[in-house]
């Protein structure tokens, strides 16, 4: 794959050939067969202060990726550096996790039951052995008043179960604040919460990256959101990036077919409007031992054998740092 442009002193996240595969089955003396590719041989960068978009359908390696950059899976392959430094050069995982952390997407199952919110919060000072505890509970109510939890003393003991959806993802958002990371990875934090608070999340998110002066990889299979949230946008398929440009270059002119059927599918607030289905064949594939060949191949309404005799196409720059990864239109054909 073409590696895309750095600046070490600017680049918060470098992900360079990625690979994440997991055993599908065991043969014979534990012999592995098969593989699911989750993720493979993805690249991409983030800048400091700035946040991508990682789009596509479900099952297509996004939440993968998120947990190999922070740590939760470990690489088939790859290198992932946080501020110029790869994971295994720092001292520890504790060292890297005071760089690195991730909002998850469900806050009901996110955040352990039987603590209260003050112990929730402050675990991570209690881990790391940082401050007196009248300085992690200054630091706990003021994670809670920037998250938009106040008066904080009146959430400070009480349990997940006693607030709502919204309530508890600010306190997973206070959390993973606590240590002042430079990264944060946000796993579709508004999808489990009502439309009435998505927003107010959301806004939330962007008042603490320009305060925090944070870097967010923000996953989502939702285009809108992507465009609200970030200065550009990945679209993955099937464990690739088909697709990398700024938000707004994608969203206006996008070239891969399947950005195109994505972003066909998205609902338009109009009830006399008449959407037609979008260009795309049949439904995903199965990412076990794929074929060496496009892995969009076997959808896409415009292959040809250019498509079935070579190897899954590179990302190439079309201009405008617009990078596809698609042998018809890097020739114009589509």
């Amino acid at each position: 794959m073409q590696k895309l442009s750095s600046n070490k002193v600017d680049t918060i996240l470098k992900v360079e050939r990625l690979k994440k595969f997991f055993p599908a089955d065991r043969g014979l003396f534990s012999k592995v067969h098969h593989f699911v590719h989750a993720v493979d041989d993805v690249s991409f960068e983030i800048k400091r202060g700035k946040s991508l978009g990682l789009v596509g359908e479900s099952g297509c390696g996004k939440t993968t990726t998120g947990k190999v950059i922070v740590g939760l899976e470990k690489p088939t392959d790859g290198k992932v550096y946080i501020e110029g430094k790869e994971i295994h050069q720092f001292s520890s995982h504790l060292e890297y996790h005071k760089k690195v952390q991730m909002i998850f997407q469900d806050p009901y199952e996110s955040l352990n039951p039987r603590m209260t919110i003050f112990d929730i919060i402050a675990e991570p000072l209690n881990i790391y052995n940082i401050g007196t505890l009248k300085d992690r509970e200054e630091k706990v109510e003021k994670l809670l008043q920037d998250v938009g939890l106040t008066p904080p003393s009146s959430f400070l003991w009480r349990y997940p179960h006693e607030l709502s959806g919204g309530q508890r993802q600010r306190v997973a958002i206070a959390r993973a604040l606590v240590l002042e990371p430079s990264f944060i990875v946000a796993d579709e934090p508004t999808s489990m919460l009502d439309v009435s608070v998505r927003t107010g999340v959301m806004n939330l998110l962007m008042d603490l990256q320009e305060k925090y002066n944070m870097s967010y990889l923000y996953i989502t299979h939702d285009f809108a959101v992507a465009r609200y949230m970030c200065d550009k946008i990945a679209v993955m398929y099937l464990g690739k990036i088909v697709e990398y440009a700024d938000a707004e270059e994608i969203l206006f002119n996008p070239l891969h077919p399947y950005t195109k059927a994505l972003l066909s599918a998205v609902p338009v607030p109009d009830p006399d409007y008449k959407k037609e289905e979008p260009n795309i064949i049949g439904s995903v594939s199965k990412p076990i031992n794929p074929p060496q060949r496009c892995r969009f191949y076997n959808r896409c309404p415009f292959r040809t054998n250019l498509c079935k005799d070579n190897p899954h196409p590179p990302l190439k720059n079309l201009g405008n740092e617009h990078y596809v990864s698609c042998y018809l239109v890097e020739e114009g054909k589509i």
